[in-house]
């Protein structure tokens, strides 16, 4: 059955953990897929995943049906559908010894596509970290991503740690082909070390130094807005709109996410049902909270602009001092 429309549905592929931190704090309506195609890791993450609308999907994923040979690694964590290159800065230098394969198995592999064909659901978000695959998964969800979805993060590669896997500038070219923009790269400085004395000491306390190479990271892409506005009309724009901001927020790009908001207000209007649901009203208190930042100059152009900001897009009247408690109290 076709998921309604406000809920926001995410493809978590390779998602060893369970939810990714990016999604932890959404508080609208969510259908969370993630894949894993190893029964026993499957059951691991729902027994430590309790949300609701987390799904666990026994499935590899890849660009079509086929018939894969999966190298196990010494270390789980780097499992992968291409052998490890054992001469790269990160398994010479950082992992020395963890991307050993201890053996190969053959995994049954199927698409996005199909997927989401069998469920009949729409994808809203994709976010991919296969160690070296995450190129073919993008070719799996080609339907997908043609009509429906709206942002990716996926993770990108530097260096080929692993043999003949496509790099940084493959899928960039992929994505941007297909009316995306690169938003940014979820990266604080921190290559590999080239000696142990350069890892941060105390993980308590924030690393800003820069080091080392490199070698890979999340990216994170965004649909062109224009697309979405010519894709969606009436409230499935309203809500298709709610799901871009609230991506842009979730990924760093409050000012991406508030332009976009500004946008859709100059020629539309969110309708009562729209402002009725739970992405809209957590979106309207998120947006407070930032823009009610600039409260501490009230005589600054910025603390006049942030209250027209929001007068605009959620008719609210930005206030200092305790009316301004009494307002996020409200929300």
């Amino acid at each position: 059955m076709k998921s309604n429309e406000s809920t926001t549905i995410v493809a978590d592929v390779g998602g060893r953990y369970g939810m990714h931190p990016s999604w932890s704090g959404f508080a609208g309506d969510l259908l969370y897929l993630t894949f894993e195609p190893d029964p026993e890791e499957a059951e691991r993450l729902r027994q430590y995943n309790y949300r609701p609308g987390f799904e666990v999907i026994e499935l590899a994923l890849a660009k079509e049906e086929a018939e894969r040979d999966f190298y196990i690694t010494k270390h789980r964590g780097y499992c992968s559908f291409y052998p490890p290159n054992l001469d790269s800065e990160w398994f010479k230098r950082y992992r020395p010894g963890e991307g050993e394969i201890e053996s190969v198995i053959s995994v049954k592999t199927s698409s996005l596509d199909s997927l989401a064909s069998d469920r009949q659901i729409d994808i809203d978000f994709l976010k991919i970290d296969t160690e070296g695959s995450e190129l073919e998964i993008l070719e799996g969800a080609e339907r997908q991503i043609s009509s429906h979805v709206l942002g990716v993060r996926v993770e990108v590669l530097f260096e080929q740690i692993y043999k003949d896997v496509p790099l940084f500038p493959e899928i960039f070219n992929h994505l941007q082909a297909r009316d995306f923009f690169f938003l940014n790269l979820d990266y604080f400085g921190r290559g590999v070390p080239r000696h142990a004395l350069f890892r941060n000491p105390n993980p308590l306390v924030p690393d800003n130094d820069r080091y080392g190479a490199l070698i890979g990271t999340d990216g994170v892409w965004l649909r062109k807005y224009d697309w979405v506005c010519d894709r969606y009309k009436g409230e499935s724009l309203e809500l298709a709109t709610l799901k871009y901001a609230y991506f842009c927020i979730l990924n760093s790009a409050t000012d991406v996410a508030l332009d976009t908001l500004m946008s859709f207000i100059g020629t539309h209007n969110f309708s009562p049902s729209t402002v009725e649901t739970k992405i809209y009203r957590a979106l309207r208190r998120i947006c407070t909270e930032y823009l009610g930042r600039y409260r501490v100059n009230p005589e600054d152009v910025q603390w006049n602009m942030a209250r027209s900001m929001l007068r605009e897009i959620f008719n609210l009247e930005l206030e200092a001092g305790n009316k301004y408690w009494e307002l996020i109290q409200s929300l």
